[in-house]
């Protein structure tokens, strides 16, 4: 965890102006235990209440699941393409429906699947369906 903290301490920038508060007061060592601490609570928390990190905007989670999609196979994502599988784990989040594509770099968007075309194979996910 510590090593994520460390990554996280100087991509994100909730996580840094975070540490160098706690740089001040304490050892840079006991600060990244902390936030380490931190982290872990935020990992339970996004977890169990099966909601989205708030620090992130929603085409930026979007964009998490589509950089997830790439590194799994066809079996992994269970038949789905990678613009389905991102919808998908956006739905399911309950975020997103908005979103027709992703575009971090604006040179090159990538385009989500459509709510309807992900529900046509994810029934489940229609609203008052417990999945």
């Amino acid at each position: 965890m510590v090593e994520v903290v460390w990554r996280a301490v100087k991509a994100g920038p909730h996580w840094k102006r975070h540490f160098e508060e706690l740089k001040k007061r304490m050892h840079v060592n006991q600060a990244i235990v902390v936030i380490a601490h931190h982290l872990l609570t935020v990992v339970w928390s996004v977890l169990t209440r099966i909601e989205p990190y708030r620090h992130y905007s929603v085409e930026r989670i979007a964009y998490k699941y589509l950089t997830w999609s790439w590194a799994l196979d066809e079996e992994q994502r269970q038949g789905m393409t990678r613009p389905q599988f991102a919808r998908y784990y956006l739905m399911r989040l309950g975020i997103g429906d908005e979103l027709k594509r992703v575009a971090l770099n604006p040179q090159f968007p990538y385009r989500l699947a459509s709510v309807e075309e992900v529900l046509a194979l994810r029934p489940e996910l229609r609203p008052g369906v417990a999945w």
